[in-house]
Parts: C-alpha cells; structure tokens; sequence
C-alpha cells in the first residue's frame, strides 16, 4: 500500500506489549542469574552443611541448570523456580530456625509468585510460609521437633514469635504492593494497547486517505496530460472543421466520454448548432439548431447565460434533464466556449457513468476548452485575413492589368539588341515575341501581380549549346526585376504628373486668389486655363444658362 512504512524499527515499535513475552524473558533472565550466583552460595554453605543438606543443594543446583538450559515451556520453570526457592528457605528454617536467611528465601517465593504468574500464587506461598513457620515453632517448642543443626542457638517461643510477626509485617505489605503493581501495570497495559490499537486504526484511515488522495491526483495528472496532449494537437491545426472534428475526437478518447458534443452559437446567440460529435448518433444531428430560449433551465441555455460550467446527474432528479438522444447518459457537463468573456459556443460531456463529473474536473476540462475556444478564434482570423488578402491579391493583379493595358493601349515600347546597337521594334508581331526557337531562343514573361505586362526574348548564337535550367532561372529572376523597376518607373511617373498637376492648380488657385473682384476673378480664370492647357478659346460664365432660359419662358 502506497505510504505505508514497513521498516523492522517502526513494526518494532508499532508492536503491543505482551506480558507472557515479557514473563519469559524475564525469567530466563532470573535463571542465568541463579545459575552465576548459586555456585557462589554453594561454596560459602558447602563447609558448614550437613552431608543431606550438600545433597540438595547440588541437587537444586542441578535442576536450575536444567531449567535454564533446557527448552522447557515457562509454566514448568515457573514452578521450579518458585519450588527452589521455597525448598531452600524451607530447609534453612527446619534446620536453623529463626536465626538465618530462611525468611529471605521465602520472601523471594512470595515475590516470583507475584511476578510469575496470573493467579493469587503469591499469597498461597505466603500463607503456606506463615504455616510452616508456626508449625516449625510449635513443635520446635513442645519439643517434638529439634532443629537440625547442631550449632543453632537455643530458640523461645518469643524469638519464633518475633520472627514470624516481622515475616507475616513484611510478607503482607509485599503481598499488598505487588497486588497493587500488577493492577496498575495490567490497566497500563490495557490503555496502552488500546492507545496503540487506536494509532493503529487511526494510522490505517491515513493511508487509506493518502492512498485515495494519491490515487485522485495520479487521476488529475492523467487528465492534465491529456489535455495538454489534445490542446497541442489541437493548435496545430489550421483548418475550422478539422479542428472541431479533432477536438471532440480527441476529447473521447482521452477522457473515455461516450458522447461529445461542440456546439456553435449563432451571432444572436439564440440558437446553438451542433458541429461536430464523436458519437454516431451526435453525427447524426450535426447541423440542426438547439433552441436556447425555448427552455430556460436547459443546461445549454444556463452554460450560454452565465458563462459558467454546468453539471447534472442523474441522482439529481431535480436539476437533471433527460435527453431522449442519449438515453444512457447518467452525468452530464457543459463547458462554454469564451473568447474575452464572449460566449461563441459551447462543449457538451455525456458519460454513461454515475457521478462521472466534479469540479475538479471542470477545471481541468474548461482549460482545455478555453484552448480549444482559442484556437477556434485563430483559425477563424487565420482563415478572415487569408481571404482578404487574396482579395487584395486579386484586386491589385486586377487594377495592374488595366493600368498597364491602358499604358500599353497609347504606346508599346519594345527594344532590341543587336551587334549594331539597341534600336526599338516597330513590327507588331515580333513586339509580341514571335516564334521562339526551342533550342536557341528563350521567351520569359514580365509578370507583375499574377499579370504579364511584357515578355523578354534572348537568341543565342546558332553554335551556342541549349539554355541549362539554371541559366533560365537566372533570367526568370532578371525578368522579376525588371517588371518591379519599370511598375517603379511608372509609379514615379505617376507620381510626377500628379505633383506637376497639384502644383498647377496651386498656381492657379494663387493667381485667381490675388483679387477680390469678381470681373477680375473671371478674368484671370480664363487667361490661366488658356494659357496652362493651350487652349484656343477658354471661356468663363457667372451665372446660370437655366436662369436666363427660364426668363424667356
């Protein structure tokens, strides 16, 4: 699972305490103690012991190695453990009585019983201890009974009582205080191992959340990649119905919509046409008009009116309107197509798949459509300027056509090179090039704006070798030259005439100008248009001709 961290250090941790394993431990630990020490109680007891008492000491030795050594289940080392030591106090009293460490070893009984095991195994030891005690006491006193060793001190009753009363004080605060510390340490352990329970589940609901959070933004990224893969493929087309075709192509396979849908807004926004789709039966309806006003709550309508993403589900029975042409659909979302707030059109997402949209979705798929929108207007502008510029193409070959042949209607100048010199062609025919020898002679037109206003025709010598590719080029790019410098020729010449004429009508508009008297004004008009057009007569008349027939009338 994605995010879980199965380290030895962190499982080691994460692990709940367990008492039997911790009991065990323990113990054996306890045993390799006894086993160390007991070699030294040995050899300082060993001397002073009896022959019966060496025996069960090298006895007990023997099974506490054993235990130790052996792989023996803990209840059994338990029991022995807690059986030597009360064997060995036992014996120290029915030897000594109450004037060596016999209590010490019976308090050690009370304290593994205590920590060994579940049950009240401790005060059982303590009673029984208690009993043998005052049962030793009791027949060491009527003298049925004398202790074993012969070098005890003479024991009263008052020394068996005072030992016993210190044994029983000691052995029941300590039979009370382990009772107290295993309560304590068990609740403890229950807390903690609930706490850790806890962590552990809370833990489990955090990976399983950052699993699904991982899982949503693989899910994201996916949807980010396919939509910068279908806005580059997008771009790069230059042609309107290719690219509306391409984008709801691309759309489906993508995103794995069943239906797509772009639609195109007329310029009322009124009506919505459908373009193209990437179902059969949405190719089916390519070309009918939706209308946006008939039904108010349409989500076509609402995506137009507010310029915002709308989606709709099926569990929604309230906000969501069936579509007869698309029964399977369960969720549906409609994009607008915005150029500068400007709504031109609009994406129409059809899944068979319940709760198929969200928001984030939306906002990942209204990018791709502002692109897509983009492109859209692009190619639209593209298409616009390309026009317009072959219709000014075609104006400009159109109005150079007309301009040259009225040129060329008042005069056709033509010049020839010959070893005599350049002299101008008078003949009509080889002004028009003639007949061109395919091998010796090469005819290239003077094209200017797609139209011919003249041709070139070179002639090689008869013993010249054909004209190459490369040559014909060469003069092709001379005779664009030319046809630029002579349409420069006449530009300039045209712009000549018109400064001359401009200047001349200034010079008139002065000179009439000079005077404020009419019968002057006339005067100087007439002389002025006589003398700039060389005119034989050149009239000037204030008045109108109509105004005199009309008072003949």
């Amino acid at each position: 699972m994605i995010g879980r961290n199965n380290s030895p250090v962190n499982n080691e941790a994460q692990k709940p305490f367990n008492v039997t394993e911790w009991r065990e431990s323990f113990i054996l630990a306890i045993l390799r103690i006894g086993c160390l020490l007991g070699i030294a109680l040995i050899g300082v007891s060993f001397p002073n012991a009896t022959p019966s008492d060496r025996i069960l000491f090298v006895g007990l030795y023997l099974g506490l190695l054993a235990i130790t050594l052996l792989r023996v289940p803990y209840s059994v080392r338990a029991y022995a453990l807690l059986l030597i030591s009360f064997i060995i106090g036992a014996n120290a009293i029915l030897a000594w009585g109450p004037w060596v460490d016999g209590s010490v070893f019976l308090l050690a009984s009370v304290v593994v019983g205590a920590l060994l095991f579940d049950r009240r195994v401790d005060a059982v030891v303590f009673v029984i201890s208690i009993i043998l005690m005052t049962t030793v006491a009791i027949l060491q006193s009527l003298g049925v009974y004398q202790l074993r060793a012969e070098a005890a001190p003479q024991t009263i009753p008052i020394n068996w009582l005072g030992y016993i009363f210190d044994f029983a004080v000691i052995g029941a605060v300590i039979v009370a205080a382990m009772n107290q510390f295993k309560n304590a340490f068990s609740r403890i352990i229950q807390e903690t191992q609930t706490a850790l329970s806890s962590v552990a589940i809370e833990r489990e609901r955090l990976e399983e959340k950052v699993v699904e959070r991982t899982e949503v933004l693989e899910s994201r990224m996916s949807q980010l990649r396919s939509a910068t893969t279908a806005a580059r493929l997008v771009a790069e087309i230059q042609d309107i119905h290719e690219l509306l075709e391409t984008s709801t192509k691309l759309i489906t396979e993508k995103f794995g919509y069943y239906h797509v849908g772009l639609f195109i807004l007329d310029e009322y926004k009124k009506n919505a046409y459908l373009q193209s789709s990437s179902s059969a039966r949405g190719k089916d309806l390519i070309g009918q008009a939706f209308n946006l006003e008939s039904n108010r709550k349409n989500p076509l309508a609402v995506t137009v009116e507010q310029n915002r993403s709308v989606i709709t589900l099926d569990i929604d029975s309230k906000n969501f309107v069936p579509d007869d042409n698309f029964p399977l659909t369960r969720s549906r979302m409609i994009l607008p197509l915005a150029i500068r707030s400007d709504v031109i059109g609009v994406l129409d997402l059809h899944s068979d798949q319940p709760r198929a949209f969200n928001v984030e979705d939306a906002e990942i798929l209204q990018a791709l459509t502002d692109l897509i929108a983009i492109a859209f207007d692009n190619v639209r502008l593209i298409n616009e300027t390309q026009n317009l510029v072959s219709q000014l193409e075609a104006n400009t070959s159109i109005q150079t056509q007309r301009t040259w042949r009225k040129l060329t209607s008042r005069q056709m100048p033509a010049y020839q090179y010959t070893p005599a010199g350049v002299r101008p062609i008078f003949n009509r025919e080889k002004r028009s090039g003639g007949d061109v020898d395919n091998k010796n002679s090469l005819l290239v037109p003077l094209v200017l704006s797609g139209q011919t206003i003249g041709n070139i025709k070179l002639k090689r010598k008869s013993n010249s070798p054909d004209w190459t590719e490369r040559e014909k080029s060469v003069v092709e790019k001379i005779a664009d030259q030319v046809s630029l410098a002579l349409e420069n020729s006449r530009l300039v010449e045209e712009a000549q005439k018109s400064a001359v004429r401009d200047q001349m009508i200034a010079n008139i508009s002065t000179r009439i100008r000079e005077t404020l008297d009419i019968e002057s004004v006339a005067r100087t008009a007439a002389t002025e248009l006589q003398r700039v057009f060389d005119l034989k007569e050149a009239e000037v008349v204030i008045g109108s001709q109509f105004e005199k027939q009309d008072g003949k009338s």
